[in-house]
């Protein structure tokens, strides 16, 4: 019997064009729940979110991804502030992902870098910290980026820095954002909160992201992965003591580092003794600065992101 060759070549390549057709429909229409919530999770959650929008209403959106329930209001604790000027980092590893975790003893040096001009350009974390003449850093607030042009620039809600709202300025007193940031007794800010509960509550610095990730020393994902998928992550903690714990874990890199889910970063916080913890922004802006350089591998090929604002450590 003469093995026809053509014929199967030609076979194999009807058959991978099929499976190359159908497989996107299989993932985001098909009976696989948990691959459905972690494509669906990191598209959304990426530069191109309207690659979803156009398949999914908001409400199916919503029902796939799962996500966090709504947090409680924060109960804020005493402690003892410490000038404590050391800074301990420490590797984060997992079979999926690897990452570092920061810990600053004295959260009365936390503030909030931005760059130069964030309505036009956004500066890298690097920059950002090199500018404020801090010792470490991480990306921090959200920002729009519309056409996909990675120029870190037009932040959204409200961004606070010594007291006064760089952005904000004209909000009603009762516009209510995500916002995570630190009052003048150096507590950690996280939650849903109002310009004038911001102001009532003296916060000092700050910026809107989210969602909370433990709140009163609980985890507030129970079901679920959190809804974003996996990818590079970068979150803020703070202990009972007063230490605040800066997250960050790299992603989409196969072989080094694939990523975290947010009940990942909840999870490490938890046990690593956060009473109040929560997300900030991810992908590839997540970068972790640190006595002169980047410690973390961020995602993108040409290096760090271009960003509006960071927590940066004096």
């Amino acid at each position: 019997m003469k093995i026809n060759f053509k014929e199967i070549g030609k076979f194999f390549i009807v058959l991978l064009v099929f499976f190359a057709v159908t497989s996107p429909f299989v993932v985001l229409f098909g009976p696989f729940d948990n691959i459905k919530r972690t494509v669906v999770g990191a598209i959304f959650k990426s530069r191109h979110p309207q690659y979803i929008t156009w398949l999914f209403t908001q409400e199916e959106i919503d029902k796939i991804m799962g996500g966090i329930s709504t947090a409680p209001k924060q109960e804020l604790f005493k402690f003892k502030t410490r000038t404590d000027s050391s800074l301990n980092l420490k590797n984060i590893e997992s079979s999926r992902f690897k990452g570092f975790l920061l810990e600053i003893p004295d959260p009365k040096r936390l503030r909030i870098g931005t760059a130069e001009n964030m309505e036009e350009k956004g500066d890298t974390t690097s920059g950002i910290a090199e500018r404020n003449n801090a010792v470490a850093a991480i990306n921090a607030g959200g920002f729009y980026d519309a056409n996909g042009t990675g120029t870190g620039r037009s932040p959204y809600g409200f961004i606070i820095h010594e007291g006064k709202f760089v952005l904000g300025q004209e909000a009603s007193g009762d516009e209510v954002n995500e916002f995570v940031g630190f009052n003048s007794d150096g507590n950690l800010i996280a939650g849903n909160y109002s310009k004038d509960e911001l102001k009532k509550m003296d916060v000092r610095e700050g910026i809107s992201f989210g969602p909370p990730l433990v709140v009163n020393g609980q985890k507030m994902i129970t079901n679920g992965d959190g809804g974003w998928g996996v990818g590079p992550r970068t979150a803020i903690g703070q202990r009972k003591d007063g230490t605040v714990l800066f997250l960050v874990i790299d992603g989409r890199q196969p072989g080094y580092s694939v990523g975290a889910t947010l009940r990942d970063l909840q999870n490490i916080m938890y046990e690593e003794g956060a009473e109040i913890a929560a997300n900030l922004d991810g992908g590839s802006s997540s970068t972790l600065y640190l006595n002169g350089k980047v410690v973390n591998k961020p995602a993108d090929l040409l290096g760090e992101r271009m960003i509006p604002t960071a927590f940066i450590v004096k």
